[in-house]
């Protein structure tokens, strides 16, 4: 066997124990994902002074060539940093598992003193000036003009609903993490993108492609007589996640063709050029930043791994799932055999929909997802009506579409009678009620991002404009961006820099903080033409499309368009608080019972640490350690007590956690709800014992489908 395909088969071989221990992570997995542990192709090698005789040879290359034999890894020379101390390079990067698992193959040649990953370091800090990134203000160039990233400044009272991002990034960690698009494919070739590697700076991660064929439910298959036509791409699944265009012809837009009315223009009946809806959402989430080019992403630190799902028109169901499950590193009987993700998602981004309710198929792979430790963001739709699924599924941070004043955009949906929405974004819109194609002005608060050139497939890496040059030949689905596909990928961002700053908390307590942290939604001194936005009804016409539609500006309330408006800095801020946890021995006790309290798995935040703890119980019981970890306490009577536990960390912050012990004596009782005399007799003795005290009250602590040919929304 070579030298590479031994390499092979050990990268394969520690890549599915790396799977395998993904699927039983704990209940905080963030922390398996940790910044150090990101994935590099250079290794740094220590070679032995005295003692082995190998040390003696001369020069990296033949170092590194003798090591690759020895070892049976394939490894390039780079270069001696000093006295033997030389950096060589992998194949193709690797993390966690599958990188300790090469290392410890290096290191077990006796020449080698020790072999450690060449790990990426970060600023601490963000420059506290707007970034260099030329799209990010307003300007123009020889294809049209832009308005810039408006939405990611400080909010402004002419733009309540910008984010704050610039600000947010002044004290982000900028330590990489990885957001899944979920989409169509993206531009691997984009230079605001970029494959990622050490030498590189790109953003994209190795994905793959889970559109499948449409002839057979063997979806790797490649035999003649299958079609593709979906995929657009002439084969199923595979390692390849770029766009290769989801353009429509007229035949594929009529009655009775492969997307009857998903065409351009009023009657949908027209071609249509490519979306390239994956590099558009990626260059939203996490485009590089500060690189004197295009456009400045979210997150600045993050990676993308892009997971192709949708093809002309349309993504399967199943599909998405499979491609759900493995973003996330989780292995399902139909992905056995494929190559595992060796780069899962902390932050999953779904932008788009479909108008049913959330089937039990998408809600157990939710369910499944967040329960291994990821985050699932989705956008709530475009139509007016009740919120799309994925968005709609229990456990989603589902993404409303804001106007720049902070109303709801006319085209996104809301919040229904079965499903709430989670928060709200800027979506995008134009204001000047500008319409037709070519545009004869400005749309003034697009979503500035990334995208291609291409009308069917693959052209130029490109971007996406507020109005295009007057003779603009290319693709003129890149101007004007608006769409709830849009503010999916802004919650993402903040999302995963959130998790930077705290890796310690889970899917929900993420969406609480984020929630806790949102800004109210502003009320109009004019009422919009919409009025105030209403939960939407699931009722459905003749021909199965919901009725209550909601496609005019209007009032947000929380009930219709989340908690409130996104704002990072105050979701960073929200995330850097510790996180209390409390477990006691028993959740039931005996009058006169010890009950043990741990909170030693309370955490802090990154660059924190848990700094005291303090324990209450109310009735005001006495509490033996009471500012330790660990506590205990003697159960006083038969009534309920609530203990608190509040822990504070090191720069000050708390977090509070409460949990009730019932009695015993009351939980077994029967349904009568009478006390005997042997109650009595307990109760008795629980007064003389325990010395009821008179119960104190306590205040808490309380701390916080988009269609796919999306015109440019009319504000009415």
């Amino acid at each position: 066997m070579s030298n590479r395909a031994r390499h092979q088969a050990l990268i394969a071989a520690v890549l599915c124990v790396l799977a395998g221990a993904w699927v039983t992570a704990s209940a905080a997995p963030w922390r398996s994902y940790a910044p150090g542990e990101m994935p590099t192709d250079r290794i740094i090698v220590r070679w032995r002074d005295t003692g082995v005789a190998a040390m003696q040879i001369t020069g990296t290359e033949a170092r590194t060539a003798r090591l690759s034999q020895s070892t049976g890894i394939p490894l390039r020379a780079v270069r001696e940093i000093r006295d033997r101390l030389d950096i060589v390079r992998l194949d193709a990067p690797l993390r966690g598992a599958a990188m300790r698992a090469v290392l410890a193959r290096l290191n077990s040649d006796l020449a080698v003193k020790y072999a450690e990953p060449d790990a990426a370091r970060y600023a601490l800090a963000f420059p506290a000036d707007p970034p260099d990134d030329p799209h990010f203000v307003a300007g123009s160039d020889a294809n049209g003009q832009w308005q810039g990233q408006w939405y990611l400044k400080d909010p402004t009272p002419e733009a309540p609903a910008a984010i704050g991002a610039t600000t947010a990034w002044r004290t982000a960690t900028g330590a990489p993490f990885i957001i899944a698009v979920l989409d169509s494919g993206v531009d691997y070739t984009h230079p605001d993108l970029g494959l990622q590697s050490n030498h590189n700076g790109g953003k994209l991660l190795p994905g793959r492609d889970f559109v499948c064929n449409d002839s057979s439910a063997n979806c790797t298959s490649t035999a003649t007589g299958y079609t593709y036509v979906i995929a657009n791409d002439g084969d199923g699944w595979d390692s390849d996640a770029s766009d290769p265009g989801d353009w429509l012809t007229m035949a594929e837009v009529a009655p009775g063709g492969l997307c009857p009315g998903h065409g351009e223009g009023v009657n949908k009946d027209q071609a249509a050029s490519s979306t390239w809806h994956g590099t558009r959402v990626a260059g939203i989430a996490a485009a590089i930043t500060n690189n004197g080019q295009g456009v400045a992403g979210v997150a600045p630190g993050a990676f993308i791994l892009p997971v192709r799902v949708l093809g002309k028109c349309q993504g399967y169901m199943s599909d998405i799932v499979e491609g759900m499950y493995w973003a996330a590193g989780l292995t399902t009987s139909a992905t056995t055999g494929l190559s595992a993700n060796a780069y899962p998602a902390q932050v999953l981004n779904l932008s788009l929909g479909g108008t049913d309710p959330c089937s039990q198929t998408e809600q157990d792979a939710v369910t499944t997802i967040i329960k291994d430790g990821h985050l699932i963001v989705a956008a709530a739709g475009n139509d007016g009506g009740p919120v799309l699924t994925p968005a709609n599924c229990v456990g989603v941070l589902s993404v409303a579409g804001l106007r720049h004043a902070g109303t709801k955009v006319g085209y996104s949906n809301v919040s229904s009678t079965a499903a709430a929405i989670s928060i709200a974004a800027p979506a995008g819109n134009c204001v000047n009620l500008n319409v037709g194609h070519p545009f004869t002005l400005p749309c003034l608060y697009s979503i500035e991002t990334t995208s291609n050139d291409g009308l069917t497939t693959p052209g130029g890496p490109f971007y996406t404009y507020a109005q295009m040059a007057a003779g603009y030949q290319g693709n003129i689905l890149n101007e004007g961006t608006a769409g709830t596909s849009f503010a999916a990928p802004i919650v993402a961002g903040v999302a995963v820099m959130m998790i930077e700053a705290n890796p310690n908390m889970s899917a929900n307590q993420l969406i609480a903080r984020m929630q806790a942290a949102a800004v109210p939604f502003p009320v109009p001194t004019t009422a919009p033409a919409g009025g105030v936005c209403h939960v939407a009804t699931l009722a459905r016409g003749s021909a199965g499309l919901y009725t209550d539609i909601q496609d005019k500006e209007c009032q947000c309330t929380t009930a219709t368009c989340g908690a409130g408006m996104l704002n990072a800095p105050a979701a960073l801020a929200r995330a850097l608080y510790p996180l209390a946890s409390m477990t006691t021995s028993t959740d039931k006790a005996s009058v006169g019972e010890s009950v043990q309290l741990d909170g030693s798995t309370s955490t802090a935040s990154t660059g924190s640490t848990i700094a005291s703890y303090q324990w209450k119980a109310d009735p005001d019981v006495a509490i033996a350690d009471a500012a330790s970890a660990k506590a205990s306490l003697v159960f006083p009577a038969l009534r309920p007590i609530t203990v608190t536990l509040t822990v504070t960390d090191s720069a000050g912050r708390q977090d509070v956690v409460s949990k009730t012990i019932n009695s015993v004596a009351l939980s077994a009782g029967g349904g009568g709800g009478g006390m005997g005399p042997a109650s009595l007799l307990v109760l008795a003795a629980g007064v003389v014992a325990a010395g009821l005290r008179r119960r104190r009250s306590m205040s808490p602590v309380m701390l916080c489908g988009w269609p796919r040919r999306l015109r440019r929304p009319l504000d009415v």
